[in-house]
């Protein structure tokens, strides 16, 4: 064998070896992973150099099925590594941080994970084509008298062991979530011993491998005429630029919607509000019907708000005792249909008659509720003066629930942090599925979660989708998140009865969580706040209806203000852990001419990778706030401060100050 030869092979041996080291970077480390990684781009890059003689004739001579299924490999292998490459050093904290590259991290990840387990495939795929080159190579080199049938018949004995080992661990891996771009994260089963990880690796490496080898006798019993080998030729060429440009399209779609590219049919159940069980330990409510559907909710006291032992809850989530008076709901949120037909437009993202609307500001959503309220001769519930809105609480119109009203309907008579009495799975609603309640504490283990990760359909669904709760109320949690009449403010200590929201402020609450929010932000004492002009694509609304007459004092919200823009001083305020971060602010800064403040901690987080995800779980789980190393000494002087920070993919939060 000529010593170029015996060089192709060792180098190719290598890179094989090295697939399931690099397929294990929770196991090894990010910086172990990166310069790993960056060994095996350097023997690919090598292979192809050997192999120069194959891309000189690329574009000469026929084209038979084998050529052509190997050509068509090897341009998606050359176009798998680029993308590896190219997302690698969007991510790297270590090799490549001297690079002037920032931002994309959810892309790139999604992205990184896709083409490296792609990768794996056709890797083994072309080493499988070529096994029989390995096969004559063996014997030629073994004695003649080792040459039985046996020996073969044993050996295919060893692949199909192989094959099933690797389907098992295909299926155990759930390689699919990564080849169709369902997640952008790792989850590694800590519960499995490390040794039988790279097992499965091997045997998935080994099942393509076999799988390569029998389709390239296959294909080499192939016989097509001139016409057939043209038509080979193109197809080389013209399938794997398909398959790129698909690949692009998918990755651009899943930006344009603010999510990964898996979607799925939401499932709808159509169980009626009298099939609905009322919840454990309560008393059956007295659900009759008004006549426009509204399912009626007897008042009473609950506890409003979060346990300081609930998991996730925010300071502004206070447990406190709280009276309600019977009311009317709507069981859905309101569709796209109702609401064009009563305002002759749909400002809607997602478009369908039974879609929710969305994409409305709370001035929006208080307008609908009188127009409706006069279409129908009822008395409208709210006198609209421009930014000033006020609220005739005797009035028996459509109107936006209260907060305190949202919390006790949606909790139907539960005290846990969702209504389902369990952590809500992608299965019971509209949510970002990838990010069940609590995977903050378990990205790299789920044996300790009682909900997995599920799909994320990057949509909303239609409004009678899943189970009702205790109260017959559909999607309480996700979907849309629900205006409801009350400014933003802290909750008081003291007991209250039907509370209407702070006395002073811009910010209108929004509760529920839309399609697009983890399972955190959708529990039933989870509190949101936008000003009152503001939409956004998963922001919508329920109707309500006064149940008993209220006093005939109005209420009133404080004028809204219309957000302006300022030319006074604007503080960039960042913090970076890789370096990413601090090149999006300085960019942002030499555009601006912002002031630049670096936020640093006392004591600073690890730079290894494994260490500082170890150390930001511990830190979310308790909310810390680490003690910082500096402060803005003049923040009053400021009129826009900007906030920087390394959340998946590095972004900033514009902040008006008053």
């Amino acid at each position: 064998m000529k010593p170029k030869t015996v060089v192709k092979r060792i180098i190719d041996m290598f890179m094989l070896f090295m697939l399931p080291v690099l397929m294990s970077e929770i196991l090894t480390g990010q910086q172990a992973h990166e310069c790993l990684g960056t060994g095996m781009v350097l023997l690919f890059l090598l292979h192809h150099v050997l192999n120069f003689g194959w891309m000189r004739n690329l574009f000469q001579g026929n084209y038979t099925p084998p050529r052509c299924a190997g050509t068509a490999l090897n341009v998606l292998l050359l176009f798998d590594f680029f993308a590896l490459a190219f997302s690698g050093i969007m991510m790297s904290g270590f090799v490549f941080t001297w690079l002037p590259f920032s931002g994309g991290m959810i892309t790139a990840r999604t992205l990184h994970l896709f083409s490296s387990h792609w990768g794996l495939i056709l890797m083994s795929l072309h080493t499988g084509m070529h096994w029989k080159l390995v096969l004559d190579m063996c014997k030629n080199r073994m004695p003649e008298r080792k040459m039985d049938d046996w020996f073969f018949w044993l050996l295919r004995g060893a692949a199909f062991s192989i094959v099933l080992l690797g389907i098992y661990g295909f299926m155990q891996q759930k390689m699919t979530d990564y080849l169709f771009m369902r997640t952008h994260f790792v989850f590694f089963d800590e519960t499995k011993p490390v040794w039988m990880f790279y097992v499965e690796v091997t045997a998935m490496i080994g099942m393509f491998i076999v799988a390569g080898h029998y389709l390239g006798l296959v294909l080499q019993k192939w016989r097509c005429g001139k016409m057939g080998k043209r038509a080979a030729k193109i197809l080389a060429f013209c399938i794997p630029v398909v398959i790129i440009a698909a690949v692009i399209f998918s990755l651009n779609h899943g930006n344009r919607n603010r999510g990964d590219t898996w979607s799925a049919d939401a499932p709808s159940m159509e169980e009626g509000v009298e099939n609905q069980a009322p919840p454990q330990g309560e008393p059956a409510q007295k659900q009759t019907e008004a006549e426009d559907g509204f399912v009626f909710i007897s008042g009473g006291t609950f506890e409003m708000g979060s346990p300081e032992d609930e998991a996730w809850r925010s300071d502004d989530e206070t447990l406190h005792t709280v009276t309600i008076s019977d009311f009317y709901i709507s069981p859905y949120e309101l569709t796209q249909k109702e609401y064009q037909e009563i305002m002759g437009e749909n400002p809607s993202n997602f478009k369908g008659d039974e879609l929710p609307v969305e994409n409305i500001s709370w001035l929006d959503a208080v307008a609908y509720c009188n127009a409706r309220s006069e279409r129908e001769g009822l008395t409208p519930a709210y006198t609209i003066d421009g930014g000033n809105v006020s609220w005739n609480r005797a009035a028996d119109g459509y109107r936006l629930p209260t907060e305190a009203e949202w919390e006790y309907a949606c909790r139907a008579g539960t005290k846990t942090p969702f209504n389902t009495e369990t952590s809500i799975g992608a299965d019971e609603a509209n949510y970002y599925g990838h990010y069940p309640y609590m995977i903050e504490d378990n990205y790299f283990s789920q044996g300790n979660l009682d909900t997995k990760p599920g799909g994320y359909r990057q949509t909303t669904v239609e409004a009678d989708s899943f189970s009702p709760n205790g109260y017959g109320l559909y999607n309480m949690h996700g979907n849309v998140s629900e205006w409801v009449w009350d400014t933003y403010g802290s909750y008081g200590a003291e007991g209250e009865a039907d509370p209407t929201g702070a006395a002073r402020g811009s910010r209108k609450v929004y509760r529920g969580g839309g399609w697009n929010d983890f399972a955190k932000n959708m529990r039933s004492a989870y509190r949101a706040a936008l000003e009152a002009d503001a939409a956004s694509f998963n922001l919508g609304l329920r109707l309500v209806r006064g149940a008993v007459s209220g006093n005939d004092d109005v209420i009133s919200s404080n004028q809204t203000q219309a957000r302006t823009e300022s030319s006074g001083k604007i503080l960039i305020a960042y913090f970076s852990w890789g370096g990413n971060t601090r090149g999006v602010a300085e960019e942002i800064q030499a555009q601006t001419g912002a002031d630049l403040f670096e936020i640093t901690c006392v004591e600073p987080y690890s730079s290894d990778y494994n260490t500082v995800l170890e150390e930001a779980q511990r830190d979310q789980n308790v909310q810390a706030r680490p003690e910082l190393a500096g402060h803005v000494e003049n923040m009053d002087e400021y009129d826009i401060v900007m906030i920087g920070y390394p959340y998946m993919e590095q972004g900033f939060k514009r902040v008006l100050c008053a």
